[in-house]
């Protein structure tokens, strides 16, 4: 007896998605037929009744075949987005090792994110602020593995460093402070040191992106 073909993660996903898109429309088209009134010369016996429902079913049948409405897709990507890793539909990306020792998560602050990228604000704790912060405490770290970009001189005396990283993510951390020895095209590992924060510096700016850019909780201590 030949046996039953095992569907991959990925059609698994799919029939999900597309069962709870179908959901959706059958509750849309049932919501739609409850507003059209009935004339009270004719009413619809059961059988109409029913023939009615099978033909609404066939809508839907039909409309998802075409595509939908866009909410299988919409779900099939969320559900990639957090068990895709575990399934081994995607790279897991690793917890990053930077771009400070965060210590606290009151200190890690996304101000803004949209869909290709996401913007954070790192706060300098309060305990390495002082004359004798401990070491290391300054050390402004690369997130991931990678290799050293382009260095861009701003205003306010702050440097930004771009980091195209092995998992496909590219980073820009903006700070005040100064570079480690690194070049352009240099490889860097995750938790090297990229730089130092100078005495005045109180924050640092980390921009991730790609479409590939993890959410918050990824990425957060």
């Amino acid at each position: 007896m030949r046996k039953p073909q095992q569907k991959t993660p990925d059609q698994k996903l799919r029939e999900v998605s597309d069962m709870y898109e179908k959901h959706f429309l059958r509750q849309m088209t049932k919501a739609m037929r409850s507003t059209v009134q009935e004339s009270g010369f004719i009413q619809a016996n059961n059988a109409e009744k029913i023939f009615r429902e099978q033909l609404d079913e066939q809508y839907v049948e039909k409309w998802a075949a075409r595509g939908g409405i866009g909410f299988s897709d919409l779900i099939y990507n969320q559900l990639v987005e957090k068990f895709g890793a575990q399934l081994g539909m995607k790279a897991k990306v690793e917890k990053p090792k930077g771009p400070l020792p965060l210590d606290r998560a009151k200190n890690f602050q996304h101000p803004g994110k949209s869909k290709s990228t996401l913007s954070y604000r790192i706060d300098v704790a309060p305990e390495i602020l002082g004359n004798v912060p401990r070491p290391g405490a300054r050390d402004v770290k690369a997130p991931w593995a990678g290799r050293f970009g382009a260095v861009t001189e701003l205003t306010d005396h702050q440097t930004q460093v771009e980091i195209e990283h092995d998992n496909g993510l590219k980073s820009q951390v903006v700070f005040k402070g100064s570079l480690s020895k690194l070049f352009t095209g240099d490889k860097v590992q995750a938790g090297d040191t990229l730089g130092f924060l100078s005495s005045e510096a109180k924050s640092i700016y980390w921009t991730v992106e790609t479409d590939k850019t993890p959410r918050p909780q990824t990425v957060s201590e």
